[in-house]
């Protein structure tokens, strides 16, 4: 999946327009805030094959909600 080319832009400017409203700070004081060890695609691979039918979506400031329906007992 590819980013469209304004979702870039647009991330970065909401990114600092909430550091500006928060005064500078990236997180509350005290938690923890590091770069991630997977590429978003790795992260995506391994939900699908665990949760099989899992939608993994981008959304705003690089989240990523992975959302999986139980299958209904006896199939479908």
């Amino acid at each position: 999946m590819h980013h469209a080319p304004y979702e870039e832009a647009v991330g970065s400017l909401v990114r600092l327009l909430l550091r500006w409203l928060r005064g500078g700070r990236r997180a509350p004081a005290g938690m923890p805030v590091e770069d991630s060890a997977m590429h978003w695609g790795e992260v995506r691979r391994g939900a699908r094959s665990l949760l099989p039918g899992c939608r993994y979506r981008r959304r705003l400031l690089w989240r990523y909600p992975a959302v999986w329906d139980k299958p209904k007992e006896g199939g479908p």
